[in-house]
C-alpha cells in the first residue's frame, strides 16, 4: 500500500493555498527575487503565515537571498523582509507562530535550549531537513538525547552517527561502503564510493539535481565537487528547501533559485581569501562545477554587495 509524504497528509499552513502565494513562490523558485520578495512582503503584512514563514526562513539564511535582496539598502531590506520592531525588525516567525504551530518550531528550534526531540516534531510535520537541522543544532551545543531517539521511526536515517556519538548501541555495519557515516563512528569508509552514495541518498538530492541540470556530461563526478566543497557533511544534510511544507524538496532541488542557493551556500563555506582554493579544488575534481561556481561568486562581488543584516529582534 503506498503511504502519501507526512507533508501530503499536514494540514496546509495558512494562507498557503492562495493563489497569490502560489504565484510568488513560483517567482521565487525561478529567481525572480525583485518580483517574488515584494509579493510576500505584502502578503505577510496582510497577515499571510505561509508567507510570513517563508520571508522569516529566507531572511534567517544568506544561501536563500540572491544579488538583489543583498545590494538593497539597509533600510529597505528591513522594511522588505520583517515585521516593525526594535532598531532591526522583529523576524515573521513570530506572527506566523499565531496561526501555524510549524512556525512555532522554528521559534524553539532558534532558541538556545532547543532539545533533540524537537526533530521529531519537526519529521512529523513532513520536515526531514529541518529535522536534521535540530539534531545537528542540538549535537553541536552538546545536548545529548540522540542515543534515546534513535530507534523511533521518525528518526532521520542519515544521523545514526549522532546517536552513535551520544552512547547509543550501533555498530553502523549495515551501512553502504561510501556512507560518510562510517567515517564518523569509527568504521572504513570506501571513499571511492562516496560517488554511489550521493548517487542516491535523499540527503544529496540537491547537488544530484543541480549536477544533472548543470553538467550532466559530468554528473558523477560534479556531485563529488559540490559535495566536497560544501566544505562540512553537516552542511551536505541541511541543505535544501527552507520549508518542505511550503516548498516540496524535488522541486527545490530542481529551480534556478535552488540550484543558484547550492552555489552561494558554497561560496559562504569559506572567506573571500580561501575562495581560490575553493575554486581550484573544484576544477580538479569537476571542471563544469568550477566554472559555474566562479560565475556565483562574480554575481556578489562588491561593490553590489552591502553589509549583512543584523539579527532581528526576538
Amino acid at each position: 500500500m503506498l503511504v502519501a509524504p507526512l507533508a501530503a497528509m499536514a494540514d496546509p499552513v495558512p494562507g498557503q493555498q492562495e493563489a497569490a502565494f502560489e504565484e510568488a513562490v513560483e517567482l521565487w523558485l525561478a529567481d525572480a527575487e525583485a518580483d517574488a520578495l515584494p509579493m510576500l512582503s505584502d502578503l505577510a503584512q496582510e497577515g499571510n503565515a505561509a508567507a510570513q514563514l517563508l520571508l522569516a526562513l529566507i531572511d534567517k539564511s544568506p544561501a536563500l537571498q540572491g544579488p538583489w535582496l543583498s545590494q538593497l539598502p539597509r533600510a529597505e531590506r528591513v522594511e522588505l523582509m520583517r515585521m516593525p520592531g526594535g532598531l532591526s525588525g522583529r523576524s515573521w516567525m513570530h506572527e506566523a507562530a499565531e496561526q501555524s504551530p510549524l512556525a512555532g518550531l522554528w521559534l524553539r528550534l532558534w532558541a538556545a535550549d532547543a532539545p533533540a526531540a524537537l526533530a521529531l516534531d519537526f519529521a512529523a510535520e513532513g520536515e526531514a531537513r529541518a529535522a536534521r537541522e535540530a539534531l545537528i543544532y542540538a549535537a553541536k551545543r552538546e545536548a545529548g538525547g540522540m542515543a534515546a531517539l534513535v530507534d523511533h521511526p521518525d528518526y532521520p536515517p542519515g544521523l545514526r552517527f549522532l546517536a552513535w556519538q551520544d552512547g547509543a548501541a550501533i555498530d553502523g555495519e549495515d551501512l553502504a561502503p561510501g556512507d560518510p557515516q562510517r567515517r564518523m563512528m569509527g568504521l572504513e569508509l570506501a571513499t571511492d564510493e562516496v560517488a554511489d552514495w550521493l548517487s542516491t541518498a535523499p540527503e544529496a538530492l540537491s547537488v544530484r539535481r543541480f549536477c544533472d541540470n548543470r553538467c550532466a556530461a559530468s554528473a558523477r563526478s560534479c556531485t563529488m565537487a559540490a559535495a566536497q566543497a560544501m566544505g562540512a557533511h553537516s552542511i551536505l544534510l541541511t541543505f535544501g528547501s527552507p520549508s518542505e511544507r511550503l516548498i516540496d524538496a524535488a522541486r527545490f532541488a530542481a529551480s534556478a533559485r535552488g540550484q543558484s542557493a547550492l552555489l552561494r551556500r558554497v561560496a559562504l563555506s569559506t572567506d573571500a581569501r580561501g575562495r581560490r582554493h575553493l575554486l581550484a579544488d573544484a576544477e580538479a575534481t569537476d571542471p563544469c562545477f568550477a566554472v559555474h561556481l566562479q560565475e556565483a561568486i562574480e554575481r556578489y562581488r562588491a561593490p553590489l554587495i552591502t553589509s549583512p543584516l543584523p539579527p532581528a529582534t526576538d
